[in-house]
């Protein structure tokens, strides 16, 4: 008697147990539906960085250099793999400033490319950010370098060329590989686009189809056999200061932002003495912004990713559903 009193007793409190866990649980149904079980939810969300306007200005100072090497060293420790936005020569006309990777025996040249060597092997990978990024008498950095204007040279395939070429000539002589191209301020006309599709597999940048587009996409070139090229925007834009860098950080908290997690900076923002800011730049304020925008992404759950994987996965992606190409590229 005792045993089965005891026994009754168990069941009960089984009985109150499940009622209990009954009462606190949700249906299959409301799970789906509820926006916090959905936050909680493991997912895959991409992200990149790049680091722009990465000229031989930086070789002027020796601790230009090292803030490179130390955010290369920064990002590697965090296992982010990141883009180069190089420009291969700097000039600034009215101070005469002439100072490019095109003469390698100028010892601040040659500490320059080593730094380029060292970002590569930290996980970066470089891409040309046009030649000079500058047109007449303008500085480097500060300027466009090609036009949208039919009018004159600067929008010409020719024009262009000339400076493509010189590009990758200097890279190929400092023996810094190309993974992509970015346009200085996005600006070229419709035919130097079309050139530029027929020698980079990867253009960083909106492209000239849907310039508010906020999704890596491929596009078919002109080159032989219809190559795709990948566009690869930058939806988050540029980090410019504190303001920028907390909407940043509050684009990471919000898991119902679908966008593509693409962003970049000036690495002088980030560390640098205000004094040593670029001539025509605000003085850095705060500094210190990868520390604040790389935690906190990955902390929510995103994984930062290269160029070159995007692609892959685009092409991938569009083998195994032609009609789907686009992103999210990750399952």
């Amino acid at each position: 008697m005792e045993n089965m009193k005891r026994t009754m007793k168990a069941v009960l409190v089984a009985v109150m147990i499940l009622a209990a866990l009954t009462s606190i649980m949700p249906s299959a149904k409301a799970v789906s539906r509820s926006p916090d079980m959905a936050k909680s939810l493991p997912s895959i969300r991409i992200a990149l960085v790049r680091l722009e306007d990465v000229s031989p200005w930086y070789a002027l100072n020796p601790k230009r250099l090292e803030l490179l090497r130390y955010i290369a060293d920064y990002l590697a420790s965090r296992h982010v793999p990141f883009q180069v936005a190089m420009i291969p020569i700097y000039l600034d006309p009215a101070t005469g400033i002439h100072i490019g990777i095109d003469t390698p025996d100028d010892p601040r040249v040659k500490e320059f490319i080593a730094t380029i060597h060292y970002m590569i092997s930290k996980g970066g990978e470089i891409g040309l950010h046009g030649y000079t990024h500058q047109m007449g008498e303008g500085v480097t950095g500060d300027s466009i370098e090609f036009s949208k204007d039919p009018r004159t040279i600067e929008s010409t395939v020719s024009y262009m060329a000339l400076r493509v070429d010189a590009a990758l000539a200097a890279a190929k002589a400092a023996n810094i590989p190309i993974t992509f191209w970015e346009t200085p301020h996005y600006t070229a006309s419709p035919e130097q686009y079309t050139y530029l599709e027929s020698r980079f597999s990867i253009i960083y940048e909106p492209g000239p189809i849907n310039y508010r587009t906020r999704e890596p996409f491929l596009h078919s070139s002109s080159r032989p056999g219809g190559a795709k090229v990948c566009f690869v925007p930058t939806p988050l834009g540029m980090v410019d200061g504190p303001q920028e860098a907390q909407s940043i950080v509050l684009f990471a908290d919000d898991s119902h932002r679908q966008i593509l997690a693409s962003l970049f900076f000036h690495p002088f923002r980030e560390r640098l003495p205000s004094e040593d800011a670029a001539p025509s730049s605000p003085k850095d304020e705060t500094g210190a912004y990868l520390e604040r925008i790389i935690p906190a992404f990955q902390s929510h759950g995103f994984v930062f990713v290269s160029v070159t994987q995007v692609r892959k996965q685009l092409l991938a992606k569009t083998q195994a559903h032609p009609a789907r190409a686009a992103y999210p590229i990750l399952p």
